[in-house]
Order: structure tokens, then C-alpha cells, then sequence
């Protein structure tokens, strides 16, 4: 079922292809009622048709590599028939961020972290098929801080003379995959909250995390729409707002070029257009957390003299701190909508907000409901595969990007190249929507355009004030992040019309204490560290 050059896990063959020159996986076989045919090894699990690895949909299996066959040798820069050049961004902290997010109760060692994503560099490319090529990983370490263009630039120069296939990690600035995917190489984890136009534009070596703004602005959309729009403002912190129509004010994170402008744009006219709908004030800032007070004041003086009763907010983690702390200086007790954000929709900043006013909170969740850390699909194959704990906290949002890259590998065959790695994403199979996961998929079928993005379901989440747990690093405090019937996601036009029960702890979640859809439980991979 994979394991690159490992010797375990059954007898090696050739690995069989359709007619693309793809390697066929088991549910492919299985569709076709030939599954039977092909010996698919020990590493297989046949009751899935996915590789034995505990995570949610992990790869599917395909027959292992015979490492005496040939596999192309160079077939693409940073490929050899012996390996593959991966580079991995090692990020260098704004000291007033790396603050923030300390306070926060996060872990952000530079050392440990690029230690970490490392580890789940190879743990997935270990046990997912590299087809006899080892990864070999050269880290470029930052010049500057995540927001430093020109540093960033200089930093993706060095990346690209090293000549990789491709790139996992980046700053917060475009300038550093921008560079990387106008050289041809894959870029991996390599930007949040890109247009729709830029993903495009880079494809297929630009691979975002999350969605792109225009997708998750398609269920604010959705969400507003059918659950807001026309209703009383019954959520506002300030009772007298209650029976009053709801008027919609948006604060919005912008990048220098002014992109999100035409984005924003558009939210409006399909709000007026869908929904007769209408934003009365709208709001746009640069992140710079040294100026978060300034941007907080203007913000909230621009929306309370607008009459706003609710704000949407679509923005960074930190902003929201000063916002709501401005607004309650500013005896201004409106309701809050969590657009799709940065981390915003998460415990561990949501505790850094203003709790008289977050308690007003409700929203969109792009991320999935919770269970303890210790449960979480990547501190489970952490785990499982070294036999310890991921060693930093931050181990949730580390994993994807190694595994996602993995996985490409994997289903693109022996003839590895940027195009055969798209076609293997492509045509990875869609899992089913769950509680505690996020689906992920790519290539056609759920969006309007050739998706190069991830995920594609949300949830419904408001915020419980008085609820104590364990925020997403495992710390102990008050105040959670409550998702709605468990955390029922939904898929684009799937949101209900019929009342959400925001604020009901019935049947909401704040943190699973046993996961309803836990991966299998496997045995340690063959010559692991775990294995011994």
C-alpha cells in the first residue's frame, strides 16, 4: 500500500496504471470488480480500500512498487530515480505576533516546529508510495518576519536555486509563492485566503490550505442569507437592538494590492441579488498587529455611526481583541457573525476577546467540531508512528500540508511531475462529511470552477461564555467555541432555511469526549519508531 522504498508490507509489483498512465487504486478496482486481481500487501486495509494509517481518509491503496522496476528516473527538476527535493519553509516570528500568540497558550519555537513538520514529512511519505525515490528535505530558514515582502522574496530565490519539485510552507506574504510557482514548482501550505484568481492563475503548483476566499465567502453567503437576512437582531448584546431589523456592517482583512475590493463587491450585489440583503457599512484594514488599536477604533465608531446591529467579521485571529474590547469602551453591543477568518473561529483566540461582547457571537466554523487534542487525527498518527506526542501543540495545523503532499506522490504514479501531481489530488476520493473532520477534495464536482483549494463543508458555531475545556492546545480555561448539532457540517447549498439553534447547549458540542467518527485503530507501521 505504499512505504516507498521499505521493504515490508508484501510482495512488490509493478504497480498497475489506467489508461492516464495513473497507478489504479482499490476503490478504482473495486468499482470495477477486479480488486481480487491484484495482490494490494500488508500495508492495505480491505475493508476501506485505504492505506492503514489513522487519520480520516488517508490514501487510497494501490499495489506497492517493485524497487527493481524502473521508474522514469528524472522525470521532473528536483526527481531523480532516487529522490525528491522537497524545501520546507522554517518561519522566523513577529516578535509582537509570536507574543500574541504565546499569550494565547500556543507553541511557537521556530526549532520545534520545523522538527515537527518534518517528522510528518516522513511518516506520510514513509507510508504513503514514493515508488522507490526517498524525499530528501533542505530547509530554508526566514530573513525576515511572515509579512516581510522583500525578506520573502529573497527567501523563495534561495528555495528555487536549490531546484526542488516542490515547496511545503510559506510566510504570510504572496511574495514568497509567487515566486515559487512563476519558477514551476509545487507549492504546498504555501498560502490561506488567496482569490479565486490568483489560485487559478497558479495552478497546478499553487496548493492553498483551506478554502479560497470566494468559497467561503459562497456559505457566509448561504448562511446569512437564509438565517439573518429580514430577522430581528435577537442575538445583540444590547437588548434594545432586539426587535429591531437586523443592518449588516462588515470588517474585512485586506491585502496591499487592494484584492479583496472586487470580492467584497460582489458579497453585496449576490446579498441584494439572493437575499435582498444590503451591507450599510463596510470596513477594511492591513494586518499589523502594532496598529490593532487605531484599526479597532475606527472600525467600531465607522459601524455604530452606521446603526449596524451586526458585524460580520472576516479577518486575522488577533483583530478581534482590540475590536470587541473598542466596542465595549464604546458602551456598542451589537451581535457578531464569524465570517470565514484566520483562526478566528477557533478556543484558543477566542479566549482573547472581549467575553461581554464574544458572548454575543455566532457564526461560520470552517473548522470541524472538536474532540480532547490527544484524539485529533494528527496527534493520533504522531503517535502511532513514533511511539510519543507530537512534541509542540501546534501539531493540528502542521500535519496537512506534509500528508496532502504525500498523497499527491502517491496517486501520481512513477512519473512524478507537477501535472501528474495535480492528477493525482484530482482524483483522490472524496470522503464522507463528517463531525470532527473537514472534507477535503479537489478538481471537480463541488465548486463552480477547477478547485486546487481543500476543504468544502462548514458548520453552524456560536460562543459558549461560561463552558470550561481544553482549548485547541490542550490548555484549560472558560470560555468555548460551541458548534450547532454537533457539528453538523454542510456542503455549498446545503445550509438549512428553518432556524439554527445557536445558543442552545442542547445538542451542541463544545469538545467530544469520545470521537463519533474516530479513524481505525491500527498496529505501529512496519519499521517505525513506534514499531521498534
Amino acid at each position: 500500500a505504499g512505504g516507498g522504498d521499505d521493504d515490508e508490507g508484501g510482495p512488490k509489483t509493478t504497480a498497475p496504471t489506467d489508461s492516464s498512465g495513473l497507478p489504479i487504486t482499490y476503490l478504482e478496482a473495486e468499482a470495477a470488480g477486479t480488486e481480487g486481481d491484484y495482490d494490494w500487501g500488508d500495508g492495505c486495509d480491505t475493508e476501506t480500500g485505504r492505506v492503514k494509517v489513522p487519520i480520516a481518509d488517508p490514501a487510497p491503496c494501490i499495489e506497492p512498487w517493485d524497487e527493481t522496476a524502473d521508474n522514469g528516473g528524472a522525470t521532473a527538476q528536483g526527481v531523480t530515480a532516487d529522490e525528491i527535493l522537497l524545501v520546507l519553509y522554517k518561519g522566523e516570528p513577529d516578535p509582537l505576533q509570536q507574543a500574541l500568540i504565546e499569550g494565547a497558550g500556543a507553541d511557537t519555537d521556530p526549532n520545534a516546529v520545523n522538527q515537527t513538520s518534518q517528522d510528518y514529512i516522513n511518516l506520510f511519505t514513509d507510508v504513503y508510495e514514493t515508488y522507490g525515490r526517498k524525499v530528501r528535505i533542505e530547509v530554508v530558514e526566514a530573513s525576515g518576519g511572515p509579512d516581510d515582502a522583500t525578506a520573502a522574496q529573497a527567501d523563495a530565490i534561495k528555495a528555487i536555486d536549490l531546484k526542488p519539485f516542490a515547496v511545503i510552507g510559506s510566510p504570510t506574504t504572496s511574495a514568497w509563492y509567487q515566486e515559487i510557482v512563476d519558477a514551476g514548482i509545487v507549492c504546498v501550505g504555501c498560502s490561506t485566503a488567496e482569490s479565486q484568481e490568483q489560485v487559478d492563475a497558479g495552478a497546478p503548483y499553487l496548493w492553498p490550505t483551506g478554502m479560497s476566499p470566494e468559497q467561503a465567502d459562497a456559505h457566509l453567503l448561504e448562511m446569512v442569507g437564509k438565517q439573518f437576512v429580514g430577522k430581528p437582531a435577537t442575538f445583540a448584546g444590547d437588548e434594545a437592538l432586539h426587535d429591531q431589523e437586523r443592518v449588516f456592517g462588515w470588517v474585512q482583512a485586506e491585502t496591499e494590492t487592494g484584492e479583496y475590493t472586487a470580492r467584497n463587491d460582489a458579497f453585496e450585489e449576490q446579498l441584494a441579488e439572493e437575499y435582498d440583503g444590503e451591507i450599510a457599512s463596510r470596513f477594511t484594514y492591513l494586518f499589523d498587529p502594532g496598529q490593532g488599536a487605531d484599526i479597532a477604533t475606527t472600525a467600531v465608531a465607522r459601524m455604530k455611526e452606521a446603526g449596524v446591529t451586526t458585524i460580520i467579521l472576516s479577518v486575522d485571529p488577533l483583530i478581534p481583541a482590540n475590536i470587541t474590547k473598542e466596542a465595549t469602551a464604546q458602551d456598542y453591543f451589537p451581535e457578531w457573525i464569524i465570517g470565514p477568518s484566520v483562526l478566528a473561529d477557533t478556543t484558543i483566540f477566542g479566549r482573547t476577546f472581549d467575553q461581554e461582547q464574544w458572548a454575543h457571537a455566532v457564526g461560520l466554523g470552517l473548522t470541524a467540531a472538536r474532540a480532547d487534542r490527544e484524539q485529533s487525527d494528527s496527534y493520533l498518527v504522531y503517535e502511532w508512528y513514533y511511539g510519543t506526542p507530537p512534541p509542540v501543540n501546534s501539531n493540528a495545523v502542521l500535519s496537512p500540508s506534509p500528508e496532502r503532499f504525500a498523497l499527491g506522490v502517491h496517486l501520481a504514479g512513477p512519473n512524478l511531475t507537477p501535472e501528474t501531481f495535480e492528477q493525482g489530488l484530482f482524483r483522490a476520493p472524496r470522503g464522507e462529511t463528517g463531525l470532527t473532520v473537514a472534507r477535503d477534495s479537489w478538481g471537480e464536482g463541488v465548486w463552480p470552477t477547477t478547485d486546487h483549494n481543500s476543504s468544502d463543508d462548514a458548520t453552524a458555531i456560536w460562543w459558549n461564555a461560561t463552558a470550561t475545556g481544553k482549548d485547541e492546545t490542550g490548555n484549560e480555561g472558560t470560555g468555548m467555541l460551541a458548534y450547532v448539532a454537533g457539528g453538523q457540517r454542510y456542503l455549498p447549498g446545503e445550509w438549512p432555511t428553518d432556524p439554527i439553534p445557536w445558543f442552545e447547549e442542547e445538542g451542541s458540542i463544545t469538545l467530544y469526549d469520545e470521537r463519533p467518527d474516530a479513524p481505525p485503530d491500527y498496529p505501529p507501521w512496519p519499521g517505525s519508531p513506534a514499531a521498534g
